[in-house]
C-alpha cells in the first residue's frame, strides 16, 4: 500500500509553493505532511537542510546563466528539469535549466527550437542532501522523501528566484513561463514573470503518476 495519497501530496505542494511562505516554512510543511503518512527518523535531518545558503548558490547559478547565455525572446518556456546525475561516481538529485516556445496546447513544446544545451546544472547542496539522506541506507525513505521534496524544493526555490529576480529572466521576451519537475514525470507550472514580477498560474502542474 503506498505510503502517501499522492494526488493530495501534490496538491500541498503546488499549494505551497503559491503561498506567501517563505521556502524554508514551505518545505518543512511538506515534511509534516508527509512524517504524518511515513514515520521514519530521517525526517529530523531533513528538518536541518541548509535552504538559505542553498538560495543564495541557486541565485548565483541563475544570474550567471541568464548574463553569459541568455535565451533568445522567442524561448517564452522554461523548464528546471530534476534529474538524477552521477557526480564523481556517486548518484545525486539536481536541476538543470532548458526552454523552448512555449505553448499550453503542445504536450511537446519543449522539444521544439530548444535552448539551453551546455548550461551549467545547479549544483543544489540541498537536493543532493534529500537524495542521500533518501537512499544513504537500506532502510531509508527512499522516493517517500525523494519525490516529495525534491518537487517542494525545486519549486519553491524557482518561485523564491522569480520573485527575486523578476524582470531579469525575461531578457527580450514579453513573458516566460516557468515550470519545474521531474524530467521524466509530474511537473508544475509557478507563473509567468512578467514586466511587473511573477504571476502565479491557475491551472494546475501535471502528475504523471
Amino acid at each position: 500500500m503506498p505510503a502517501y495519497d499522492y494526488s493530495k501530496l501534490f496538491g500541498e505542494i503546488e499549494r505551497v509553493v503559491k503561498s506567501d511562505l517563505s521556502v524554508a516554512e514551505a518545505l518543512l510543511h511538506i515534511i509534516q505532511f508527509c512524517e504524518a503518512a511515513r514515520p521514519h527518523p530521517d525526517w529530523s535531518a531533513l528538518r536541518a537542510l541548509d535552504v538559505e545558503s542553498d538560495l543564495r548558490q541557486l541565485q548565483q547559478w541563475l544570474e550567471t546563466i541568464m548574463r553569459t547565455a541568455p535565451p533568445p525572446a522567442a524561448i517564452t518556456g522554461l523548464w528546471f528539469g530534476l534529474f538524477n546525475p552521477t557526480v564523481q561516481g556517486r548518484v545525486t538529485a539536481d536541476i538543470h535549466l532548458i526552454g523552448a516556445p512555449y505553448d499550453a496546447t503542445d504536450p511537446d513544446w519543449l522539444f521544439r527550437q530548444r535552448w539551453g544545451k551546455g548550461t551549467p546544472v545547479s549544483g543544489s547542496t540541498v537536493l543532493d542532501s534529500i537524495y542521500q539522506l533518501a537512499y544513504g541506507r537500506e532502510d531509508g525513505l527512499g522516493n517517500d522523501a525523494e519525490y516529495p521534496l525534491a518537487l517542494a524544493y525545486a519549486a519553491l526555490a524557482v518561485r523564491r528566484l522569480a520573485q527575486r529576480m523578476g524582470p531579469s529572466l525575461l531578457g527580450d521576451a514579453a513573458q516566460r513561463v516557468l515550470l519545474v519537475g521531474f524530467d521524466s514525470g509530474d511537473f508544475l507550472c509557478i507563473g509567468s514573470v512578467q514586466k511587473d514580477g511573477l504571476v502565479f498560474s491557475r491551472s494546475t502542474g501535471v502528475m504523471a503518476s
